[in-house]
């Protein structure tokens, strides 16, 4: 399929709440687009010592939550780095979701666990992810600066900048 017609089935996909199809539509056009170049280390961006403080996902009415015992859910699978992740969740990470990127989250909490989710399309570093969420009532605002379904909130591990220091 050509990439314009690509972007328009991903754009179609997430109008229509089909989370999975827009993520693997999102995943081929991430490996057709070139790769970025260098940023400079004051960009917070995948520098040593970095991480997710929250992951942001458009998922309207929780397709593919599902709940996990009281005050505990599932995610749906998200193709994001399991390398993210596992810094991630020990630095003590929030998951939202929104109905749309311009809406407050509807569901949201920190991050437990995840699981690898069995999926047709995955990048070589990049696998589909389900996270276990302790669910907390407070909504988060959007974050990201991407134009997809994913939006990430960066933040520096404090510990790693000490030992770069010295």
């Amino acid at each position: 399929m050509e990439t314009p017609q690509l972007k328009q089935l991903m754009a179609n996909a997430q109008q229509r709440g089909a989370s999975t199809l827009a993520a693997d539509c999102e995943a081929v056009l991430l490996e057709r687009s070139p790769k970025p170049k260098p940023s400079a280390p004051s960009s917070g961006k995948r520098r040593a010592g970095n991480y997710v403080c929250e992951f942001h996902f458009v998922c309207e009415h929780d397709r593919g939550v599902t709940s996990d015992g009281d005050r505990f859910f599932w995610s749906g699978s998200w193709v994001v780095s399991e390398e993210e992740v596992i810094k991630s969740i020990q630095q003590g990470a929030k998951l939202a979701l929104h109905n749309a990127r311009d809406d407050l989250s509807y569901r949201q909490g920190k991050i437990i666990d995840y699981r690898k989710a069995d999926r047709d399309m995955v990048k070589k570093r990049n696998v589909g992810i389900e996270f276990l969420v302790a669910a907390d009532e407070q909504p988060l605002a959007w974050f990201g600066d991407g134009t997809g379904e994913k939006g990430y909130k960066w933040a520096s591990d404090a510990r790693h900048d000490e030992q770069a220091d010295r």
